[in-house]
């Protein structure tokens, strides 16, 4: 039998773990300015930053506002030493249908031998409602105080380019203009992206290749606080974001992409600035991109590409445990069997298999209980609140709340199952649904196997202990520690994890990691409560826990002055219609419907531009009269592969922004803008593709040109929709008392035309 002194050394362990899971997700103290050159300082890089964004403005490709901070990165590069290059061009990304101007930023720093080439990168640009400090004017500076410790360091084996890339918020469009048009690219053989989406936490890497187990090893030995782990990286494939990395990585590159991503209520608005930016997340940030450079720079870059991929994990940001993908599934496999023998040996005097019995029925309810307690919780956690989808601004109430009914749960499955189930019969089962799950996920997730493998190899260490043990009058104590240590830390870091991508109305989804604690806690807590008279006080006393906790939630603001909802005044009007519409918008659900109704606004469907309608709370008015734009559609003509369409639009110069859609049913393969291939429907991306789109920041002068290429000889109905200013006699009586806790987000305010024209069919 298993002997626990008291539970509350478990307690203990866990707490421990816990405080050890949170470093992983805080941020180094900042340097200051005064540490020497071979070390990074935010002090000097948030200098730089405060420089590149000092009116606070947005400054999306082809503004004038961006030109202005393209200048500044240009002198502060020339400062350090160099003679950077703009590569400029009219550009468009076939891969999203998106094209603009791009003004790439290049310098170089020659290596020794030169041959080949280290691509450290990032994206000036913004988005179209705040100034971008974090994404990604953080990048950015990191690289150029990056650049200015680099000028005067003795040369890399390799050489350095250095590449500010433009256009990445409208479709990675800079990145695959260098990628594809600059003589350059053909020697970068590992790439170092900086991106953000967030304003604080810590530089995680999230990203890199396939055959990673090289750059993985770099990566543990270089830098000196790593937070990695290969599970996320294999959630990040499935998610529809992409960066600039993706460009590189479809080209057959190795490397590496760090973001921070906590703060995300903050992600594309007008709050993303200077003072809002974690300066500890800066030093992560450019540590790792320093670190990362001084391996690359050394490294024979030709070598770096494997022939497998790497299992990883950071340890409390510590270190970073690492293994072979090809050896997960034979390490599970031995351990799983060493730890199936070990509790053989150790019990088979007082194992009976007919205690199985109520434990086959424990284990499976303690699971279900779990998912059912989250999903109750999820209500007045997530969804009476109007909460940041990725977000709570007060989340340690929340947290707390969902601990607490993780043990009321185990509690009241001790208070029903002692007698019933032995400590154990919960081991033996326990423990092989943990070595079942490792097997598992080396057949069907390999990255993920680092979840059982780690309590395995604990429990595994721990039988040894247990074996070279003098006195052992407690059976694998030390083994059952051990392998409780480990899955509570794999619980409690991948519940901090999902934090990136869900928030407390997925409480049921959210709590599944702590699972693994509990289920290996079980043996040593049913061992000490077996000679005990549990009654149901204590599990009274964690109800009422829960609903206090429950009912402090729902009195926390969803959203703060700090960490705002994204609403955003815009309007609307239809070229085919006199009235016009002053509209709400909202990135997340509905905006403030208190706001809403004070104001008179009414919810009402809206041609959305894309050819279908969307619902928002609008105030009808007499349409502006917004300039419309020119276009001729000319005759279809029968090519290879289908019918060429062409569309000529006149006066676009002053439009900041163009939007074609065009329906399914015409079966759109390509289209080119401007002679530029814009959009092949052929090339596989994350998102779902919805009614094909082009997205065009048009050129400086002429008219454009838009050719498509369709399946469909029918004529159809297409849809464009221009951006212009909003003007400020439309926003000046809402504004006086706009509420504090929302700000402008991801489109940014603004005033849209809608055009609806036909396309005739072919002759």
């Amino acid at each position: 039998m298993l002997k626990l002194r008291h539970p509350v050394s478990l307690l203990l362990i866990a707490c421990a773990l816990l405080l050890g899971v949170l470093r992983t997700f805080s941020t180094p103290a900042p340097m200051g300015a005064d540490v020497p050159d071979v070390v990074f300082s935010a002090d000097r890089a948030d200098a730089i930053l405060r420089d590149l964004v000092a009116e606070k403005l947005p400054h999306v490709s082809g503004s004038p506002h961006n030109t202005v901070v393209r200048n500044r990165v240009l002198a502060h590069l020339q400062a350090a030493g160099y003679e950077p290059e703009v590569q400029s061009r009219f550009h468009c990304n076939p891969m999203f249908g998106s094209c603009s101007p791009v003004d790439n930023i290049v310098a170089v720093k020659p290596g020794a031998e030169g041959r080949y080439a280290i691509l450290l990168t990032a994206h000036y640009d913004s988005n179209w409602a705040g100034p971008g400090a974090a994404d990604d004017a953080a990048g950015v500076a990191a690289i150029l105080e990056i650049a200015r410790m680099a000028a005067d360091f003795p040369p890399f084996d390799n050489d350095v380019i250095f590449l500010l890339t433009d256009g990445e918020e409208n479709g990675l469009i800079g990145a695959d203009a260098f990628a594809e048009h600059h003589e350059l690219f053909a020697r970068v053989k590992a790439v170092i992206n900086l991106e953000a989406r967030g304003v604080s936490g810590p530089s995680v890497m999230f990203e890199t290749g396939e055959g990673n187990r090289s750059v993985i090893r770099m990566l543990a030995k270089n830098v000196d606080r790593p937070v990695a782990n290969s599970l996320a990286y294999e959630v990040y494939k499935r998610i529809p974001n992409d960066t600039d990395f993706t460009v590189y990585r479809k080209k057959g590159l190795m490397g590496v992409n760090f973001a921070f991503t906590q703060g995300v209520a903050l992600y594309h608005s007008a709050l993303d600035d200077p003072d809002h930016l974690d300066l500890g997340s800066l030093q992560h940030h450019g540590d790792n991109a320093w670190m990362m450079l001084k391996a690359f720079g050394e490294r024979d870059l030709t070598t770096i590409k494997h022939a497998e991929d790497a299992g990883y994990f950071d340890v409390f940001g510590l270190g970073l445990s690492h293994y072979p993908i090809s050896i997960a599934g034979g390490l599970v496999l031995f351990l799983g069997v060493w730890t199936m023998i070990a509790i053989g040996l150790a019990f088979r005097k007082e194992f009976r298999y007919r205690q199985l019995r109520w434990g086959l029925l424990a284990i499976p309810l303690l699971f279900v209980a779990l998912l059912l307690g989250g999903y109750l919780l999820s209500w007045p956690l997530g969804r009476w609140p109007e909460l940041h989808p990725l977000e709570h601004p007060h989340p340690w109430i929340g947290r707390l709340t969902l601990f607490l009914m993780l043990g009321l749960l185990v509690y009241s499955t001790l208070k029903v199952f002692t007698g019933r189930v032995s400590a154990c019969a919960w081991m033996v089962l326990a423990w092989t649904a943990i070595f079942v799950l490792g097997l598992v996920l080396s057949n069907v997730l390999p990255a993920a196997t680092y979840v059982a493998l780690l309590p395995l190899a604990m429990f595994a260490m721990g039988s040894v202990i247990d074996l070279l043990r003098k006195k052992s009058p407690a059976p694998l104590l030390m083994a059952s520690v051990l392998g409780f240590a480990g899955a509570s830390f794999m619980s409690f870091y991948h519940f901090f994890m999902l934090d990136v991508a869900l928030n407390f109305d997925r409480s049921n989804i959210k709590v599944i990691p702590l699972y693994l604690m509990a289920l290996t806690a079980m043996p040593m807590l049913l061992a000490f409560a077996s000679k005990r008279d549990l009654s149901w006080q204590p599990a009274r006393w964690l109800l009422v826990a829960i609903l206090s906790g429950t009912f402090v939630h729902l009195f926390l603001p969803g959203f703060t002055a700090e960490r705002p909802r994204a609403m955003t005044l815009m309007y609307s009007e239809n070229e085919a219609s006199d009235r016009g519409y002053i509209a709400l918008e909202s990135a997340i659900g509905l905006p403030d419907r208190a706001y809403a109704r004070s104001h008179d606004f009414e919810i009402r469907e809206l041609n959305d531009g894309r050819l279908g309608t969307v619902a928002r709370p609008v105030r009808e008015i007499a349409a502006l009269g917004l300039p419309a734009v020119e276009m001729s559609v000319g005759e279809a003509r029968a090519v290879e592969g289908g019918w060429r369409r062409e569309l000529v639009f006149n006066e676009v110069a002053g439009q900041g922004y163009l939007q074609l859609t065009v329906p399914k049913e015409i079966g759109l393969q390509r289209a080119w803008v401007n002679g530029v291939l814009a959009l092949d429907t052929a090339i596989e991306i994350k998102q779902k593709r919805h009614s094909p789109s082009l997205r065009v920041i048009p050129p400086g002068t002429g008219p454009l040109t838009v050719e498509l290429l369709t399946t469909a000889a029918d004529g159809f109905t297409a849809s464009l929709v221009t951006w212009h200013d909003l003007p400020g006699v439309l926003t000046a009586p809402f504004l006086g008392n706009w509420p504090d806790d929302a700000r402008p987000a991801f489109y940014g305010p603004r005033a849209e035309k809608i055009q609806e024209f036909t396309v005739p069919a072919a002759p």
